[in-house]
């Protein structure tokens, strides 16, 4: 449980502001897991972030501490474009059940919750509900990604559906609301390049990385309300990693408290596998889910603070974080520094575009054929056919 010095802060918080937060066919290898130990300057909290990249090896061999292919995106040579909109839960997750504490004043108690397109943060839940928006998603034919900042949509984060085993889920409206938006564009790569049929039922995976940022509404009932300042409010979490593959394993001591220990699971499920045999399964043709976990850090440097169009600060542009060093640029000061969360989604991936001259450097592309090329193809064979059997009754 918490602390009471955290309770209080939090309570403090509450009281004196409104805040912000967020944060295949690959070729097969040996399953290899990197760990991340939390670094206690940049986020005041202790810990390791465990990725389990399950041997999944996205094209060109790059992997999971990678986010571009060869020299990276080339708008010349677009392969195929997709989208994918959240569907929110279906209750179908590989990922333990965990327990969730109610915010603000940590009532109710709800253990043995279903994680499944939920978000942990801290001791509290969220659930991804349908209809956060990853439009224009392009991809090159080396398999790299982009998608511009624009075109990703989050829905707002005020209700926890919290499901026990069989019972039926209960919304719980939450106290502490949160609205993330993408605050750069977001690069990466895409397995689907390494498929014959990049619409087919194959493995697929790929990842991200953006930075984001959320703002933070007070006991709102579920409606955003007026940011109260955006030094206090508004959560900045540079370099945020989001993956369609892989299992995650978060222990975060909170603030140095030694009562303050969280643990977190999470499995992403692969496009076109089922969530439960992670086999691939027509029944899921084209459904994926993603994750990404980490710390809040203490502070960002920024540049347009307080604006829509805030942008983190190249960390070689502030050495040492030595302002003078900075450009103009200011340090964002996070109000739940420290404070670890996974994130899950539900997707349903729609693939809009397929380059008829190829989608991918590695493999052919399958263009299908519309059926009424198919019934005029079989009327010819089947002509083709009468003719060479009169032929050969002439000839007889």
């Amino acid at each position: 449980m918490m602390s009471h010095k955290t309770k209080k802060m939090i309570l403090a918080v509450a009281a004196g502001a409104t805040i912000s937060m967020i944060a295949g066919t690959g070729n097969a290898a040996t399953p290899t897991v990197w760990t991340t130990n939390i670094d206690p300057i940049a986020t005041g909290s202790t810990g390791t972030i465990k990725f389990n990249d399950w041997g999944y090896v996205g094209p060109n061999n790059v992997g999971a501490n990678d986010f571009q292919v060869g020299s990276g995106f080339n708008s010349s040579n677009i392969g195929q474009i997709q989208h994918v909109v959240t569907t929110g839960p279906d209750w179908k997750t590989p990922d333990p059940a965990h327990s969730i504490l109610g915010d603000l004043d940590y009532d109710p108690y709800m253990p043995n919750a279903n994680m499944d397109s939920g978000v942990n943060f801290y001791y509290w839940g969220y659930t991804t509900v349908a209809g956060s928006t990853f439009n224009n998603m392009q991809i090159d034919k080396a398999g790299n990604y982009h998608i511009a900042k624009n075109d990703m949509s989050f829905q707002f984060y005020d209700v926890f559906q919290y499901k026990n085993g069989a019972a039926d889920p209960t919304a719980y409206d939450t106290k502490i609301n949160f609205q993330p938006y993408a605050i750069s564009d977001a690069k990466g790569w895409c397995g689907s390049v390494l498929n014959t049929d990049p619409n087919g039922l194959g493995f697929m995976a790929g990842q991200v990385t953006f930075d984001f940022a959320f703002d933070a509404f007070m006991n709102n009932d579920g409606v955003p309300g007026v940011i109260a300042g955006p030094g206090a409010v508004t959560q900045i979490v540079p370099g945020f990693v989001m993956r369609s593959y892989g299992s995650y394993e978060m222990n975060v001591n909170v603030g140095g408290d030694p009562n303050e220990n969280l643990q977190y699971f999470g499995s992403a499920v692969m496009n076109n596998t089922n969530p439960l045999t992670g086999q691939l399964d027509p029944n899921y043709h084209n459904k994926v889910s993603f994750l990404g976990g980490g710390v809040i850090p203490v502070g960002v440097w920024v540049f347009n603070d307080g604006t829509p169009n805030v942008q983190v600060v190249d960390p070689s542009q502030c050495p040492n974080n030595d302002a003078s060093q900075c450009a103009g640029a200011t340090f964002h000061t996070n109000s739940f520094a420290g404070f670890p969360f996974l994130m899950r989604a539900d997707g349903i991936r729609i693939l809009d575009y397929v380059n008829p001259a190829g989608h991918s450097d590695y493999v052919q592309t399958v263009v299908p054929i519309p059926a009424a090329v198919w019934l005029l193809g079989s009327g010819l064979l089947g002509l083709a056919g009468m003719i060479r059997r009169g032929k050969q009754r002439v000839v007889v």
